[in-house]
């Protein structure tokens, strides 16, 4: 399967829409936080493009993108994903 990626003015579309944003990241497991959504735009921008990745897509974080050198899984607005045609087709809207 081919990697789909996004600009960061649509990564950036695709955040919930709150001041904290929550991230993943995964060492020997998930380990959570929650992240500024400034921050979060920071490194989108710096990165110049996000992935739209299914590797942590079952806790709705489908945007990766690094942060401090390591893939970091960010919480995403289902509605959003859906509306750019990126939610996978197996996936509900609840």
């Amino acid at each position: 399967m081919s990697k789909v990626f996004v600009t960061a003015e649509v990564a950036e579309k695709l955040l919930p829409r709150r001041r904290k944003v929550h991230t993943f990241i995964r060492i020997f497991g998930w380990q959570g936080a929650d992240v500024d959504r400034e921050k979060l735009l920071e490194v989108f921008h710096a990165a110049k493009s996000v992935e739209v990745s299914q590797d942590a897509a079952c806790f709705d974080h489908y945007l990766a993108v690094k942060i401090d050198g390591m893939v970091t899984y960010v919480e995403t607005n289902l509605k959003a994903l859906a509306k750019f045609g990126l939610l996978p087709p197996n996936r509900k809207l609840v």
